[in-house]
């Protein structure tokens, strides 16, 4: 009686080892968020610094609280783009730039606060999929308050102007976003590639309308090589991010650096 219950069990009664799910802080790919959030920050303060100098009442405004919302911002637009905006995650990141403008609403003005809230607030609409804005529109949207947001801010903390001749110079970013964005938002199929190819072209005249220089090159050459990778390269969604925002950071940092000289 004893070898009937010996025998070879079938095998739906075996029990598989079930492998321990991850904490959630092992599943995120640090790396990739340190490369992309430095990526982002720069996109943003560089050419606004720069082009302040040249301004006889630009000077070097201290102000650490809109650094570490555009910290938290840069966070939130990677969690919130890596994870192909879905997963709590986000939105509790999401939470954080909008406790930051409280305290930001007593050091600015009030055009400065909604200039800044824009942005966090597109997001949250981009999560909401009966907006339909996880398409072209979203990445329109998203690159034209990515431009507008903060550069001005900054630029506009440190010399307590805005000038038409500096809102015009941010063209560059905003294609430079359109472009470079639009794998994020357009990840596959024809649309992908023809979205790609329409900004990719735009921001290259745009680009080659600069006065010609070893910056120029350069930005020129890493956009042509990126818009081979879009089209050719299907990136893990894992690295997607970080590796379209570090090239977008490195070749419109060029095009500011054309810019100044």
């Amino acid at each position: 009686m004893d070898s009937q219950f010996t025998a070879e069990q079938p095998e739906q009664f075996i029990n598989h080892p079930v492998a321990p799910k991850k904490p959630i802080y092992k599943q995120i790919p640090w790396f990739s968020v340190i490369f992309s959030v430095v990526a982002q920050i720069l996109i943003w303060w560089v050419y606004p610094l720069i082009y302040s100098k040249g301004l006889s009442a630009g000077q070097w405004q201290n102000n650490p609280l809109l650094l570490t919302y555009s910290f938290f911002l840069a966070l939130t637009i990677f969690f919130t783009f890596n994870r192909r905006f879905v997963g709590w995650l986000n939105f509790l990141f999401l939470i954080i730039p909008f406790i930051l403008l409280y305290f930001l609403y007593k050091e600015m003005t009030i055009h400065q606060i909604i200039l800044l809230t824009l942005l966090p607030v597109a997001l949250v609409a981009i999560h909401l999929k009966w907006l339909n804005l996880q398409n072209i529109f979203g990445l329109i949207l998203f690159s034209g308050l990515s431009t507008l947001s903060l550069p001005v801010v900054i630029f506009y903390q440190q010399n307590t102007f805005l000038t038409k001749p500096f809102l015009v110079s941010l063209l560059p970013l905003l294609l430079s976003y359109l472009f470079f964005m639009s794998v994020i938002f357009i990840p596959e199929g024809q649309k992908k590639r023809v979205t790609a190819l329409v900004f990719g072209v735009m921001f290259l005249l745009n680009i080659l309308s600069l006065p010609w220089n070893l910056w120029t090159l350069l930005a020129t050459l890493i956009l042509i090589a990126t818009w081979m990778v879009l089209i050719n390269l299907d990136l893990k969604q894992r690295y997607r991010m970080s590796f379209f925002t570090v090239l977008q950071a490195i070749t419109i940092l060029l095009v500011f650096m054309q810019q100044a000289h």
